[in-house]
């Protein structure tokens, strides 16, 4: 089996999820959650994520495998293919803004003692999404999108995430697919798919309902379904619904084949996907609807295989 290792980073705007990878897996001794420390400088970050490096490559048994790659899931607005973040005015690493993070990191990685030396003569960083990293995972291993003909991942948390697959290839730009596989911007009424089919969009659905939140969150409000409150269930049935209303015509140019869900407020899916399911059904849309296993592993797995 090969020794050779790549590091991947699930960056967040308040944290970073990092670990090694051998072979498509997770090594579990090296997983590790940092602050991002997204409002530092750009120099600051860069040395940062370096140190993140050297920490998960220091943990126990990766004392001398070599580097093959970094692979890091970015959030946007970001150019992927350059390594140019382009994020501005959304109070997380504002400093990066039309910088090419890419170079920066391969430079600072190079220039670092403990790293130059055990970089693969193949070594490269890649980023992407972390929707479309979701997807790939899934499209690989015994992920939920393999063997797939047409698959569109959605992940549900305080934000919408999707990407579209074909024959476990990302989908970008082609009639019938929206802009980079991205439907969090598909309108209801006067408002985006972003703030309806998310963490907000349960809670504010639930106050449209009338409900009382008494400070709950999406996961009590998930238990008292779970545990037959009749508005919590009701809750979620309209969810779900709502779900199909607002993704279905996008669905309707692309006819996936299936649809596979991710993501925290996916945790509770058995609650509104159902409802999500008779939904599309209703507007002639048959796919079936599945459920990832572990976001996390998935998207980690996505970055793994984008590296290769």
């Amino acid at each position: 089996m090969s020794r050779d290792v790549i590091l991947a980073f699930d960056v967040g705007g308040t944290q970073i999820k990092a670990a090694a990878m051998r072979e498509g897996e997770i090594i579990a001794s090296t997983v590790g959650h940092y602050d991002s420390r997204s409002e530092l400088g750009a120099d600051a970050i860069i040395a940062h994520f370096v140190a993140i490096a050297v920490d998960v490559l220091g943990r126990e048994g990766l004392s001398e495998e070599q580097i093959v790659g970094f692979g890091l899931a970015f959030p946007g607005p970001f150019d992927y293919e350059q390594g140019v973040c382009l994020i501005q005015g959304l109070g997380k690493f504002e400093s990066l803004y039309g910088l090419n993070i890419g170079d920066m990191l391969d430079d600072a990685i190079r220039s670092h003692a403990q790293l130059s030396r055990r970089l693969s003569s193949k070594f490269h960083i890649v980023f992407e999404n972390d929707a479309a990293l979701f997807g790939l995972g899934e499209a690989n291993n015994s992920g939920e999108a393999l063997d797939v003909e047409r698959a569109v991942c959605l992940t549900i948390g305080t934000g919408l995430g999707s990407c579209y697959l074909e024959r476990g290839q990302l989908v970008k730009h082609r009639s019938g697919v929206p802009e980079n596989g991205w439907l969090y911007a598909q309108p209801y009424g006067n408002r985006i798919a972003d703030e309806c089919i998310s963490r907000r969009g349960v809670l504010q659905l639930a106050e449209e309902m009338g409900m009382e939140l008494a400070g709950r969150d999406v996961r009590e409000l998930a238990d008292a379904a779970a545990s037959g409150d009749a508005a919590a269930v009701q809750l979620f049935d309209h969810f779900g619904r709502r779900m199909a209303v607002i993704l279905g015509p996008a669905f309707q140019a692309y006819e996936p084949n299936r649809i596979v869900l991710g993501g925290q407020i996916s945790k509770s899916a058995d609650l509104f996907a159902p409802a999500f399911k008779e939904g599309l059904l209703a507007q002639g849309i048959i796919a079936q609807v599945r459920v990832s296993t572990d976001t996390f592993a998935s998207t980690f797995r996505g970055i793994y295989h984008l590296v290769k």
